[in-house]
C-alpha cells in the first residue's frame, strides 16, 4: 500500500493559503465597498428562499395527501390470496433401506402460495394472475378489514397470464375502476399494492418507465407496463394504480438476479386485462381474438429494402389465406406501424394490441407498402383450435417447400 506524505502536502496547502490571503487583503477595499449591496441581495435571497420553500412544502403536502387519497380509496377492494393444494411426494430414508430393505413410499403432503388480487364488480368477481392459483385446491381471499372468504375459479388465460375468481356471497363488494392503459404516459406516477413477502395492505411508489414492454420470454403475450415501484414475491396479482385510483395494470413480474425488488417491474395493462377478464366472465374462458399473420421485427436491411424511414413497425412475413387480415388486404411484406391509430414498434406489442381487442371487433391498421401509407380494416376473429391451427402451419410448410 502507498502512503502519502501528510507533512509535505500541509506545506503546499499553507503556501496557498498564504497567496490567497494576501489576494483577500488586497481586494479589502473593494469588498468593502460592495457589502451594503452584498448584505441587501443576500437578505433578498434569504426572503425569497423562505417563499420558495414554503412553495414546495405546500406542493409536497399535496402529493403526500394525493397518496394517502389513493390509498384510501382502493384499500377496500384490494385482497390478499392464500391457496391450498395437495401434492404427493416421495419419501425416502436410506437408514430404513439398510435395515430393512425398503427404500421408502409417498405420502400426501399440503403446499400453498401467497399473492394479491382485487375486486372488479360489486358482485365479488376478482382478479389475479394464474401463477398465483395454478394448481390449487383451494384458494382463500382475504380483506384489509380481515375478512376472508373461499373463492370459486372461474377462469384462467394461462398465455396473458390472468385469472379470475369469484366469491360466493351475497355482500356488495367496492370494484377497483380501470383506466385506459393506451393513455399510459413515461414519467407518470404508479403505485403498486399487494401483499409483498406476506405484508398485507402495502404500497409502493414509483413511476412508469416503459410502456410497450415484450419479448422478455415472461408470457406467451406480452404487451407490459414497466414500473420502478417496489414489486416483491406476493405483490403478484395486485394492481397498479395511477394517481387518481384507477388501475393501470396487474403486476406479474419483475427482473431480479437475487428474487428482490431491483426497480424493474411488469404489469399487464388495463386494457388487456378487461378484455381477458370480460371474456373468462362471460365465457368461462379467454377467447383470443385472430387476425392470421406472421410476424418479424424490423431490422436495418428490411428498413433499406423496404424504404421505410425508421424501424417503427411489424414486418409481415406472411399471412393466413382467407384470415381476417389478408381478406383485408394485407400482403406479404408489408409493415404495420399503428393498430386503431396506437404505435406499435414490435412482434410483441402488436400481438398484445390485438389481444386486447375482442372477437367480432373492427380494428384500424396503418399500413406500410412500398414506401407509402394507407389504412386498412379488418375483423377479429376467434382463434382457430389447436387442431386447425396445426393444419394452416403444416399448409404454410409445405408452400414453402419444407
Amino acid at each position: 500500500m502507498k502512503k502519502i506524505n501528510l507533512k509535505k502536502g500541509n506545506k503546499k496547502f499553507a503556501l496557498f493559503s498564504m497567496l490567497f490571503l494576501l489576494l483577500s487583503c488586497s481586494n479589502k477595499t473593494e469588498n468593502n465597498s460592495g457589502n451594503a449591496n452584498n448584505t441587501a441581495n443576500v437578505e433578498q435571497q434569504k426572503s425569497i428562499s423562505q417563499e420558495d420553500l414554503q412553495k414546495y412544502t405546500k406542493n409536497a403536502v399535496q402529493t403526500q395527501d394525493a397518496f394517502v387519497s389513493v390509498h384510501n380509496s382502493v384499500k377496500d377492494s384490494i385482497v390478499n390470496i392464500r391457496t391450498k393444494k395437495t401434492v404427493t411426494v416421495n419419501t425416502y430414508n436410506p437408514l430404513e433401506e439398510l435395515l430393512y430393505g425398503r427404500s421408502g413410499g409417498q405420502e400426501k403432503r399440503e403446499s400453498g402460495s401467497l399473492g394479491s388480487g382485487f375486486v372488479v364488480s360489486k358482485d365479488g368477481y376478482i382478479v389475479t394472475n394464474n401463477h398465483v392459483i395454478d394448481g390449487a385446491d383451494e384458494i382463500y381471499v382475504k380483506f384489509s378489514n380481515g375478512r376472508e372468504y373461499r373463492t370459486k375459479l372461474v377462469g384462467t388465460s394461462p398465455e396473458v397470464d390472468i385469472a379470475v375468481l369469484k366469491i360466493d356471497s351475497n355482500e356488495t363488494f367496492k370494484p377497483l375502476e380501470f383506466a385506459n392503459s393506451d393513455q399510459v404516459q413515461i414519467g407518470q406516477w404508479s403505485i403498486a399494492f399487494g401483499n409483498p413477502l406476506g405484508l398485507n395492505d402495502s404500497m409502493t411508489v414509483g413511476i412508469v418507465s416503459a410502456a410497450g414492454r415484450s419479448s422478455l420470454g415472461i408470457e406467451e403475450i406480452e404487451n407490459f407496463i414497466q414500473t420502478d415501484a417496489a414489486i416483491n414475491q406476493g405483490n403478484s396479482g395486485g394492481p397498479l394504480i395511477d394517481i387518481t385510483g384507477k388501475v393501470i395494470g396487474v403486476n406479474t413480474a419483475i427482473y431480479s438476479q437475487s428474487g428482490g425488488s431491483v426497480g424493474i417491474g411488469f404489469a399487464i395493462p388495463a386494457n388487456l386485462t378487461m378484455t381477458v377478464k370480460d371474456s373468462i366472465i362471460a365465457n368461462g374462458k379467454f377467447e383470443k381474438p385472430y387476425i392470421g399473420v406472421y410476424l418479424n421485427n424490423l431490422d436495418e436491411n428490411k428498413v433499406k429494402a423496404l424504404n421505410l424511414k425508421s424501424s417503427n413497425g411489424v414486418f409481415i412475413a406472411d399471412v393466413v389465406p382467407n384470415g381476417p387480415a389478408a381478406v383485408a388486404g394485407i400482403a406479404k411484406n408489408d409493415v404495420i406501424t399503428a393498430v386503431d391509430g396506437k404505435e406499435v414498434n414490435s412482434a410483441g406489442a402488436f400481438v398484445g394490441e390485438i389481444a386486447a381487442k375482442k372477437v367480432g371487433q373492427t380494428v384500424k391498421l396503418t399500413v406500410y407498402r412500398n414506401g407509402k401509407p394507407s389504412e386498412v380494416t379488418t375483423t377479429l376473429v376467434k382463434t382457430p383450435s389447436a387442431i386447425e391451427q396445426q393444419r394452416i402451419i403444416q399448409q404454410r410448410q409445405q408452400q414453402l417447400g419444407r
